[in-house]
């Protein structure tokens, strides 16, 4: 069974996109709807890696590009986040089990707000309460360069069901 909410750390990309291939296939074997939500230069990456899947299962979707559509002053605003994240879920629930790997809480915390990432993992949460889907989300390792970041570790691991040590 996938977790409801988990965390990959990471030190490079080969390992992260390892997982996360392994992540989708395994969603794509269930017969499930896959939505990735990530950087251009990991979606570019996973596409290359997931030649041969099913990508017709697959929507990728720009990370940046879908904060900003939730994102006011700085800070995920609730109703948006419901109203732009919860019909993708419904429209991929048509197809099956719903996973998702989304880097939009790593891609605010290398903006420097960490407080609005982990918000952001915590409307995941409570959209998990209303929708069934498996989220995977990522953040690499030099987010956390030094021993003043260790309370904010802590946050981002609380937030999720499941954390995967670094790869």
């Amino acid at each position: 069974m996938t977790p409801p909410h988990a965390v990959q750390f990471y030190n490079d990309d080969v390992s992260l996109i390892d997982t996360v291939s392994a992540f989708i296939t395994a969603g794509l074997k269930e017969n499930g709807a896959i939505i990735v939500i990530a950087t251009a230069q990991h979606r570019e990456e996973l596409l290359n890696a997931l030649q041969a899947a099913n990508n017709s299962s697959i929507t990728y979707i720009d990370a940046v590009e879908l904060l900003s559509a939730f994102i006011v002053d700085d800070w995920p605003n609730e109703t948006r986040f419901t109203s732009t994240v919860g019909p993708l879920l419904q429209r991929a629930a048509l197809k099956g089990p719903v996973r998702i790997f989304s880097e939009m809480a790593a891609v605010l915390w290398a903006e420097g707000k960490t407080r609005a990432a982990i918000r952001l993992e915590e409307l995941g949460n409570e959209l998990a309460s209303q929708h069934a889907f498996s989220l995977l989300c990522a953040y690499p390792m030099s987010g956390f360069p030094d021993q003043k970041n260790n309370l904010s570790f802590l946050q981002v691991c609380r937030a999720h069901t499941h954390v995967h040590p670094v790869q």
